[in-house]
């Protein structure tokens, strides 16, 4: 099997003649929509509006699969400079649709949309599309100033951000016992199956940061001023309400998500406390003891076995995820082990004009690399649905971006667990996945308590490293509560998580904690109805792009507005806690 992903179904390479075309096609794009704006060659509002939506539907064909193209080049070789140049050479391109796509939203106030969606089916189904755009147009600037500002966001806050990027990416760390490595490799040994190890990295990552936490302290009090800046200049009362907007959400849903989290904190802390005492600590858990592994799990994977073992997962949930799989492994859709130069992690992207995805993995050969490798194939699966869409229905928002992942990963996380005898393993496999749902549940509130405090203090404050670390230990505190020791504390935490430094994605946290619960919640569903629940499933998938959250979920019968269902979401972790424990003292005896 070949374990590299090919991209030839786009371009053969960029002096692939079609390459060249689709470069050219873009350039004449993008005049047109500037001349057809400059000129207003056309009066009637709904040819105005359609020739508007063609020119957008050209446009994101072409950005899509020419970006998408420089960008799986740039993941599998982090060296390859022709493909940054590529990358730059299209963000600088890109800049063009500013002053047409300003034109275009403030056009739309002008006209009455619902009136027109009566005369234009093109403008019926683009209706929710439309009105978002018509929505954010009453927080648009004049024509100049939002050129303007998009000028300078490439000296201002992008600026801030690639600092913090190049700070964070270039810290070289000596490690007791392990030589000098990079911020990233040092975190990742919290992994570790030493304990030695894993304080020691904790010890030196925290020291590290001592050489950079006034720069990048600079960084982040300059991206969120600008933040805070923008948001009065356009007339939102916080960055939380444009999210918000962003997200397609109302504050209903996320006050009561919150709510709900809140409420069961303290049954979640049970897990920290439980896992503390287990690995001897009296006084919570230490911070670097976070991602101490526990249990015992000698099985591992050939990518022959993992393949077979999303196969059999998805054929039980329905035949069109399975094909869908089927053809991802048979057709070269993944770039499957790590390598020099590839980019750590994992992520899928979507190919729009060709109804296919592309995944990339550094697998390994453990159970967290197949549960990875069922996640990103459900975001191929979810891009599969979508793409029955009009082209321009195709986007979902964050909140909805992880519901199809999510629920092919626990679906394979419970088959892993229950086909697996030994209690050694099973508790491996409970472990992993308690880590990551507190993770994406306990310190995504932590996350978010710290960013409100961040964006809620006045401009001309500028907030020191020390103020920074005392926000981000006080909302660990008030996450965590009492299930962790803060003398072992990770109070720069600030620092290293990247989610923070975009002026675009602010509350960019929360929406894994959305995803992560509602994914459980999906599958609490999903088991009270299987036939009926696959029935809807495909048709909730399409809704993402042409709803708001809470009408998408509707079509599953759920209502996100309402505490109810996140604490019932919630308490199939709590049922995974009481396992855990189980385990514990079964593997003690």
């Amino acid at each position: 099997m070949n374990m590299t992903w090919d991209l030839d179904i786009m371009y053969k390479g960029y002096d692939d003649p079609k390459y060249l075309n689709d470069l050219e096609k873009l350039k004449n794009v993008i005049a047109s929509l500037n001349k057809f704006w400059e000129e207003k060659m056309v009066d009637d509002s709904i040819q105005v509006i359609e020739k508007e939506l063609q020119l957008e539907e050209n446009l994101q064909a072409l950005v899509l699969e020419l970006y998408t193209y420089s960008s799986l080049k740039a993941s599998c070789d982090v060296n390859d400079l022709k493909a940054v140049e590529e990358i730059t050479k299209l963000n600088i391109m890109l800049q063009g649709t500013v002053a047409p796509a300003v034109a275009f939203k403030k056009y739309l106030k002008t006209v009455d949309l619902i009136s027109l969606k009566e005369k234009s089916k093109m403008i019926e189904t683009y209706m929710f599309y439309l009105s978002n755009l018509k929505e954010e147009a009453n927080h648009m600037l004049s024509d100049k100033e939002e050129v303007l500002e998009s000028k300078l966001r490439l000296v201002g806050s992008n600026a801030w951000s690639d600092l913090q990027s190049q700070l964070t990416s270039n810290l070289m760390i000596k490690v007791d016992g392990q030589g000098v490595m990079p911020l990233s490799a040092v975190r990742n040994l919290a992994y570790s199956d030493l304990k030695e190890v894993r304080y020691n990295a904790y010890k030196a990552e925290l020291a590290s940061y001592k050489q950079i936490e006034a720069s990048v302290a600079s960084a982040l009090n300059n991206i969120k001023r600008e933040v805070n800046i923008m948001m009065e200049l356009r007339g939102y009362d916080n960055a939380l309400e444009k999210t918000l907007k962003q997200s397609n959400m109302s504050k209903a849903t996320l006050d009561a998500m919150i709510g709900a989290i809140k409420e069961e904190l303290p049954r979640l802390r049970e897990y920290f406390k439980i896992k503390a005492e287990a690995l001897g600590h009296k006084n919570g858990l230490p911070f670097y003891e976070l991602f101490a592994p526990m249990g015992h799990l000698t099985k591992t994977y050939t990518f022959d076995e993992a393949k077979m073992a999303v196969l059999d997962v998805y054929k039980s949930f329905s035949e069109p995820l399975y094909e869908m799989g089927k053809r991802a492994f048979d057709n070269r859709w993944i770039d499957v082990l790590p390598r020099e130069g590839k980019v750590g992690g994992a992520f899928c992207a979507g190919l729009d004009n060709h109804v296919e995805s592309r995944v990339l993995t550094n697998f390994t050969g453990s159970l967290g690399d197949v549960q990875t490798l069922a996640h990103e194939l459900g975001h191929a699966y979810h891009g599969q649905v979508i793409q029955e869409n009009a082209p321009l229905n195709r986007a979902y928002p964050m909140p909805l971006a992880e519901t199809a992942s999510i629920l092919c990963q626990t679906l394979m996380a419970k088959k892993m667990f229950n086909d697996i005898s030994s209690d050694e393993m099973k508790l491996t496999i409970i472990e992993q996945s308690l880590e990551e749902d507190t993770q994406c549940i306990v310190d995504i509130l932590s996350r978010f308590l710290f960013e409100e405090k961040v964006l809620s203090t006045p401009i001309e404050k500028p907030l020191s490293s020390d103020d920074l670390c005392k926000m981000m230990t006080d909302a660990q505190k008030e996450s965590y509560g009492d299930a962790l020791d803060y003398n072992f504390g990770h109070p720069y935490m600030w620092i290293c998580k990247s989610h923070y430094y975009s002026a675009d994605l602010n509350y960019y946290n929360w929406p894994y904690a959305f995803g992560e619960l509602y994914g459980k919640g999906l599958y609490k569903e999903y088991l009270k109805d299987k036939k009926a629940f696959v029935e809807n499933y495909d048709q909730m998938l399409k809704n993402t792009g042409m709803m708001s959250v809470e009408d998408v979920t509707k079509t599953m019968g759920i209502d996100v507005t309402k505490k109810e269902f996140w604490l019932e979401a919630l308490k199939s972790v709590e049922e995974d806690i009481e396992i855990f424990k189980e385990l514990i003292l079964k593997c003690n005896k």
